[in-house]
């Protein structure tokens, strides 16, 4: 009788999952959101507590995707939940200021040193989309710039370029424009120039020849999750502020990395920066700010400026309130053991694979890591098209079998603060395992 394939294991343990997202997939167009799916059905959960996840099977994983990112306490975080019951009990919704928001938006300004005025929304689409209309207005410029591979949201201001075929995408030092989803926009393609990650002359080439139309430049410094060298994310800033074009600073997972997020690590000054994931602990909230020359515009107690930003749920109070208490969770105290564990993962991840002779890349920033299985260099999106991702899918649903829940991409896993060495040293030797098997079966 024939082995039974990592897939096949997979199937015969979860059949819950299985049932629920047969049941749903006809109302929803699938999965309950695109993010969730991964072949040949997602998991379906009933409970998580520390950093731990229990499915609808009664199977319990360690959680090391941690839904995208955000829950950086783990799950049940007492001052989280308090925070939640604290509010719930004053009133879920009320239509006007309750104060949290003032205190959440002070707390931000005074970790963020370039951030003098900031505005809450409920997701990092609505920040990327604020804020760069915000700069097409302050500069009167109709074009933005990005980069190959960065991803922003889902509007067709940003969504471009994010994974284009290689066969579409141009020159590597002169990336050609390629909608990202379908039904944009025809004209997006045109508004958009596309920058290479790593690649400083060609950055201000670029940004030089289109100065006089260039509103800004948004960045976000992972090159979505790949992070980049020191030099080139200063590079960056200097090159806008040579050419006078505004710099927008793509923070939606910025605070994992400390108290100031990624541009006080990289040592820079933008213009505008979004911000997202765990400032909302748990709720969705994502938010911009910056100069209060420009965040002013947005400031109708003055009268009429031209500019608007508002919406039924931005600033909930409930968001605000988990967010405020995620925020305040996070000390230096907290931050140390999250990179410390980062670091501890990193070395531990690479002496597996070096004793295995397996070709990976391991990425860490902070608390944030990526599994690439390939050979060579990763530097760039191009670089980042090439890996195996047959082989991290087997890998992901062997350590599936294992307890081990990660991204299903084995990319933008994220560390939690109630794990322990205990829990690095165990997903080190569930990975050998993982990638011996799926090495087999493939």
């Amino acid at each position: 009788m024939p082995e039974e394939t990592i897939e096949e294991r997979y199937c015969r343990q979860t059949p819950g999952s299985r049932e629920r997202f047969e049941a749903g997939r006809n109302f929803t167009a699938g999965p309950a959101k695109g993010a969730y799916f991964f072949s040949p059905y997602p998991l379906s959960f009933v409970s998580g507590e520390g950093c731990q996840l229990q499915d609808v099977d009664g199977r319990t994983y360690v959680d090391y995707a941690n839904h995208h990112t955000v829950q950086i306490l783990g799950h049940q975080h007492p001052s989280v939940m308090a925070a939640v019951e604290k509010q719930l009990q004053s009133g879920i919704a009320l239509g006007g200021t309750v104060g949290v928001e003032f205190d959440i938006a002070a707390e931000m300004c005074r970790r963020v040193d370039t951030v003098e005025r900031i505005r809450f929304v409920n997701s990092g689409t609505e920040a990327t989309l604020h804020a760069i209309r915000l700069a097409r207005g302050f500069s009167g410029k109709p074009k933005i710039a990005k980069f190959e591979g960065g991803y922003h949201g889902s509007h067709d201001a940003v969504e471009i370029s994010v994974r284009p075929p290689l066969e579409e995408a141009g020159p590597p030092d002169a990336p050609r424009s390629v909608p990202g989803a379908g039904g944009m926009s025809a004209g997006a393609v045109d508004e958009v120039i596309i920058l290479p990650y790593d690649d400083e002359a060609a950055v201000e080439r670029l940004v030089e020849q289109h100065r006089e139309e260039l509103a800004c430049v948004i960045f976000d410094p992972k090159a979505g999750i790949l992070p980049q060298r020191k030099e080139f994310v200063q590079a960056v800033r200097n090159i806008t502020r040579k050419f006078g074009v505004l710099l927008i600073f793509d923070e939606i997972v910025g605070f994992r990395i400390g108290m100031g997020g990624l541009q006080a690590h990289y040592g820079i000054d933008p213009d505008l920066t979004c911000f997202g994931k765990l400032i909302g602990g748990g709720f969705p909230a994502s938010a911009f700010g910056g100069r209060a020359d420009m965040m002013d515009l947005l400031d109708n107690s003055q009268g009429p400026t031209g500019f608007f930003q508002s919406g039924t749920f931005s600033a909930h109070p409930v968001a605000m309130a988990t967010g405020l208490a995620t925020l305040k969770a996070l000390t230096p105290e907290v931050y140390d053991h999250l990179n410390g564990l980062g670091d501890r993962l990193k070395s531990g991840l690479e002496q597996q694979f070096v004793d295995q002779g397996v070709e990976a890349h391991i990425v860490v920033t902070g608390s944030i890591f990526s599994v690439h299985f390939k050979e060579g260099p990763l530097a760039n999106y191009r670089d980042l098209a090439h890996t195996d991702q047959d082989l991290a899918h087997r890998v992901f649903l062997s350590l599936l079998d294992q307890g081990y829940f990660l991204s299903s991409g084995l990319t933008m896993c994220a560390l939690s603060s109630p794990m322990t060495e205990r829990h690095i040293d165990g997903l080190v030797e569930a990975m050998g395992r993982a990638v011996e098997k799926a090495q087999k079966e493939g």
